[in-house]
């Protein structure tokens, strides 16, 4: 049996409403609007926490920018003080990115805050409702996990 391809207004309804999820989400950080990272200063953070620190051009292809633009946001990162550049031990000329304390303490932070937005409206949702949007939510980030190799 041939799959018919996605609705499209289907799709723009749940783009939409990953969306809010997102925007909901990203208006609980820390109330002071100087301390919140940016979206790409997020995806940065993130990066260094799941890869325990990684080059610069590592992060500029993350983020989809140029080594040059990737390491005039790695200088504001490093104002702040949540992160540091060390020489790479592998090339003399690399320097490695990793978060400091702080840094590791807003990305705790902020996930900390996430789950406390996001627990009161999940738990409107049903026992059953919770799994099945669980369940298909790991299937969905699976394929997309899939479709990006």
């Amino acid at each position: 049996m041939e799959q018919m391809g996605p609705d499209p207004a289907g799709l723009e309804r749940f783009f939409e409403h990953l969306q809010a999820v997102n925007r909901y989400v990203r208006a609980g950080w820390f109330g002071e609007p100087r301390r919140q990272p940016t979206r790409v200063q997020w995806m940065i953070l993130r990066k260094l926490q799941r890869t325990g620190g990684c080059s610069v051009g590592e992060l500029a292809q993350r983020v989809d920018v140029g080594p040059s633009a990737m390491s005039q946001m790695l200088d504001r990162l490093e104002r702040v003080g949540w992160l540091s550049r060390e020489p790479d031990p592998r090339d003399a000329r690399g320097r490695t990115v990793r978060l400091t304390r702080q840094g590791e303490d807003v990305v705790r932070a902020v996930e900390q805050e996430w789950i406390r937005r996001l627990a009161r409206p999940f738990a409107r949702l049903e026992p059953d409702e919770q799994k099945q949007l669980l369940a298909l939510m790991d299937k969905l980030a699976q394929f997309v996990t899939e479709e990006g190799r």
